[in-house]
This record gives C-alpha cells, sequence and structure tokens, in this order.
C-alpha cells in the first residue's frame, strides 16, 4: 500500500556520495506576519512566546495555547486563541481570569492558579473520558512574577515539607473543552539536582515540549546544560559559562520519567557560541521532523534549523543556517524566533507558527561585571545567580515584544540532494538501503531547465546490473512527488540485494521509497 509522501532522506541513508549536497527549503513567512498583535492590555508584550498551535480534531478549529504579557513586564500567563482558517485570529472573551477590571480576557492560567505559565503542550485524545480529552503539560513559576508576594499553590497538589507555596516545574492538566483545566499532578519533571546536564537554574522547568507516541509512551524533549565548549564562552550572556542543549526524557504515565539522555549537542561544524533552546518534533513519513530553536551567543539572536531522526534519540541536521530567513531587527523575527509544540499539516502545506520577537535575548550582564565576577572567583551557578539579580532589579529592560507569525513548506519537500557544484555538472548518490526483489523505485523530485534523475541498480561491488544502467534508465523529469523509475519498462527489482545509484543534474531530490507491488 503506498503512502501519501515518500520517505525523507537523511546523511546515513548514504552509502557513498560525489558531487552532491544537501539543499534545505527556506520557509515562507505569510504576508499578513504577524497574525496576532494584540492591543490588550494584559498581551500587548511578551505575546505567543512558547505555546501549542494545532488544529482540534474535536471541532475543527484552529486552536492556540501560548503566553501573553503586559508590555514591559514578564507577567506571562497562559492565553487561549481560536481561528477558522489558521490566519484570522480571534481573541475569545472567555471570562474565566479577569485583568485589571476586564472580565472578558482570554486568559486561561493566571498567577492565583499558580505563578507565571511558560511552555505549553496541549494533547488531545478524542478517545479518552470527555472530561479528560485535553491534556496540557505546562511549566508553572509558583514565585513569579518577582513583586509577588509569597508562593503561588496549585490546586489539590501536596506542597514540599516545610513549604508555604508550590514548586516550580512541569505540572499536568486535564480539561474537558481545552479552556477549562485542573490540575492533576506535579511537577511531573523539575529541576534534578542529581541531573549530570544541569549546571544552572533553569533546564527542565525552563523549557520542554512533551509528546506522546502511537504506543502511548509521553516523550519529553527539553533544554540542559553544559559548560561552555571551546571559544564559546560570552561573558554577557545571560548563563554566561554555560552551554545551553537539549536532551530527551520518556515516561509510560506521564508522570514518572526516566533520566536525562542528551541529543543536540554542538558539533565541529557549529560556531562555537551555537546553543539549542528547545526541538519542535513532528511525525513524518520516514520518522520525525525536529524545527531546532537555535541560540547565536554572540548576537544574541535565535532562529530555526531542520533536524530529522527516525528513532527520536539520533539526530542529524542537514544544514547549519536558518530555515526561515530572518528580518531586520526591529521587525517580528529580527531579534528572536520561539517555536510551537509541532508542525500543521494542511493539504499541500506545512505550517508552522512561532512567536517573532522584536529585540535581541538580552545582553544585561555587561562584559565589565563579567570581568568583575570572573576576578573574584565566582562559580558558574555563582554568576548566573549575579546575573539574575541584576536581571530582576531592571524588569523595564530587556523585555523582548513579539508576537505571532507563521511560516509554509511544501509537505514532503523540507530538505533535499542537489548537486554540489550546480551548472550544467552531474552528482551521484548510492542508496545504503538494499531493494528486494520485486520492489518498486519511486523518487520525490524536481528538475529545472534541462536537469533529470536517473537511476540505476548495482550490486555490492558497485557494478551496474544490465538492463538496469542509466542508459536503460527513463528519466524523471518536471516536478512530481512520486515517480516511479523504469528501465525500458520494466519497474521491479530483478534480484535481492542490489542498491540504487541516483545520478543528478540540475535536479533536486527530495525522498525516495521502495514499494512492494500492489
Amino acid at each position: 500500500m503506498k503512502h501519501a509522501d515518500l520517505p525523507f532522506l537523511t546523511g546515513s541513508d548514504l552509502a557513498g556520495r560525489r558531487n552532491v549536497a544537501w539543499r534545505v527549503e527556506l520557509g515562507k513567512p505569510h504576508p499578513g506576519n504577524p497574525l496576532i498583535d494584540t492591543d490588550k492590555s494584559w498581551a500587548d508584550g511578551v505575546s505567543f512566546n512558547h505555546g501549542t498551535a494545532l488544529r482540534d480534531p474535536v471541532d475543527g478549529l484552529w486552536k492556540l495555547w501560548g503566553t501573553a504579557a503586559p508590555n514591559a513586564t514578564r507577567d506571562r500567563r497562559l492565553a487561549y486563541y481560536t481561528s477558522r482558517d489558521g490566519v484570522n485570529w480571534q481573541i475569545p472573551p472567555l471570562g474565566l481570569c479577569p485583568f485589571e477590571g476586564d472580565p472578558n480576557t482570554n486568559i486561561v492560567l493566571d498567577f492565583d492558579s499558580g505563578g507565571s505559565s511558560i511552555c505549553a503542550t496541549v494533547l488531545i485524545d478524542t478517545a479518552a473520558a470527555p472530561d479528560d480529552r485535553y491534556e496540557m503539560f505546562v511549566l508553572r513559576r509558583p514565585d513569579q512574577p518577582v513583586r509577588h508576594q509569597g508562593k503561588g499553590v496549585l490546586g489539590n497538589v501536596p506542597l514540599p515539607n516545610g513549604s508555604e507555596g508550590s514548586e516550580r516545574g512541569v505540572y499536568r492538566y486535564r480539561s474537558p473543552d481545552g479552556v477549562r483545566w485542573r490540575v492533576v499532578a506535579g511537577p511531573v519533571l523539575r529541576n534534578d539536582p542529581h541531573d549530570p546536564f544541569l549546571l544552572a537554574e533553569g533546564c527542565t522547568a525552563d523549557n520542554i515540549w512533551v509528546h506522546r507516541e502511537t504506543d502511548g509512551t509521553y516523550v519529553g524533549y527539553h533544554k540542559a546544560q553544559l559548560h561552555s565548549l571551546p571559544g564559546g564562552m560570552v561573558p554577557y550572556e545571560l548563563s554566561p559559562g554555560g552551554c545551553r542543549i537539549i536532551s530527551r526524557k520518556t515516561s509510560m504515565d506521564g508522570t514518572c520519567w526516566s533520566g536525562p539522555e542528551p541529543i543536540f549537542i554542538p558539533d565541529w561544524r557549529d560556531p562555537p557560541d551555537t546553543q539549542f533552546m528547545e526541538v519542535a518534533v513532528t511525525p513524518m513519513a520516514g520518522g520525525l521532523v525536529g524545527i531546532v530553536t537555535v541560540y547565536h551567543a554572540l548576537q544574541q539572536t535565535i532562529d530555526f534549523q531542520f533536524a530529522a531522526s527516525r528513532d527520536g534519540r539520533r539526530w542529524w541536521r542537514p544544514d547549519r543556517r536558518p530555515i526561515i530567513s530572518p528580518p531586520a531587527l526591529g521587525d517580528p523575527g529580527g531579534g528572536m524566533m520561539w517555536g510551537t509544540h509541532h508542525m500543521i499539516e494542511e493539504g499541500d502545506d506545512l505550517h508552522y507558527y512561532y512567536g517573532g520577537l522584536e529585540g535581541l535575548h538580552g545582553d544585561m550582564f555587561t562584559t565589565g561585571q563579567a570581568e568583575d565576577a570572573r576576578s573574584k572567583g565566582l562559580s558558574f551557578k555563582d554568576m548566573t545567580t549575579l546575573h539574575g539579580e541584576l536581571h530582576n532589579r531592571a524588569p523595564g529592560e530587556a523585555i523582548q515584544h513579539g508576537n505571532l507569525c507563521r511560516a509554509t513548506w511544501n509537505r514532503g519537500r523540507l530538505w533535499g540532494l542537489v548537486v554540489l557544484s550546480g551548472g550544467n555538472c552531474e552528482g551521484e548518490a548510492v542508496l545504503a538501503a538494499p531493494m528486494k526483489r520485486g520492489q518498486v523505485l519511486e523518487i520525490n523530485a524536481r528538475t529545472w531547465r534541462d536537469g533529470e534523475v536517473l537511476a540505476e541498480l548495482v550490486n555490492g561491488d558497485g557494478e551496474s546490473v544490465p538492463g538496469f544502467q542509466r542508459s536503460d534508465a527513463a528519466a524523471v523529469r518536471g516536478d512530481s512527488m512520486r515517480t516511479t523509475v523504469t528501465w525500458r519498462g520494466e519497474t521491479a527489482c530483478p534480484a535481492e540485494g542490489l542498491h540504487v545509484r541516483l545520478i543528478l543534474r540540475r535536479a533536486c531530490v527530495y525522498g525516495v521509497g521502495f514499494e512492494d507491488p500492489d
């Protein structure tokens, strides 16, 4: 049975290649960006900095759960938006959480429910009991905002021994409608002092997305930290001396979680100041596609890169350049782009919603302050604590204003193989996976001008098989998501264990599949 899309290609899919490289397609920003630019007093600051955007299978509406904050504050509440087309968004007057006397807000979690809220993961199970159909994992900070007196308390969750307030961390909620939420457990994830990747406060209690696998397993992708890699020390950075990475945790029940497994750490292809904030994971043909939120500490900017994985543990990045062209500083996304939970399919399109922030990550911890801290022999944690104190003394500074934006890609065409040298030159790639007797080769490709893609079958020694050589192949030309390769009218692989050699010229190959005969 044929799938809708052919599996994407990764570097490990190639047993050999000559004169080919990876082309990453750039997302097309929506011409109406920003799609939400609210003037509401409770949401005219950091609008939609982390959250979930999805199409609800229950009622078909597009929905958003993201942060909203008044201008020049970090008072992050959880707000809710709806849309019928994914472009024109409404701010429903829910009447749940009033703000400064206005009862008609779209706030679903305010401070009195347990402090600030960020990184809301919303999952929907249409087969669940009606009151539990909507599930949410959200980072709560009962001790924030800074001016908040005492600590917040989350529902009926037991308090830590000797504490008057709830603990900072990830809490689990349930809802019948995605609007009225009740906390059921937490914190299910928190800062673990025994976590070998935890060098400062934050990490798991700072950025995390939770996903549900088809077998019911919960998977969390969260931020952790290492010491700065060589050349990566940025003294004026928010967390000087640290390098943010992404780790993975799993849970069978959503409450008890495994230890962390690092999955994104800067490597030799990354500039020394590269750090990773988040990864938004979307299942697609061939495995998982990740949109990685990449922080460039020297510039204090944040953008996105693509990644791919077959199992969620081992990840590969085709390119290290932004997949959405950053606009100028002062425009939405010109300073930072903060992602949402996953991409959304609509026909032949894939949409990704993100918070387009106008300003930089912030550099309040000046070089002079950092040099002074180092001269006093302060540790990494002490320096971070000092920076936090400076950060909190000036709540009106470095408050990044942003709003909801969207970018779109063609489904099944996020990256592909092209000829490295360009022009009329040829490139080759041999697929590592062997074909089975009788299987059919199908290709997702686009060519331009007089370009073409040819395919030949080769044995284990790299010798082409008579009757299935390039001279026998019908050239693939034009633009098609799925073309069956033929050799003088034949389509079936003649023997077990043969490999495919692709020959490209003025072409891009996005995906390849071996299909069993109908």
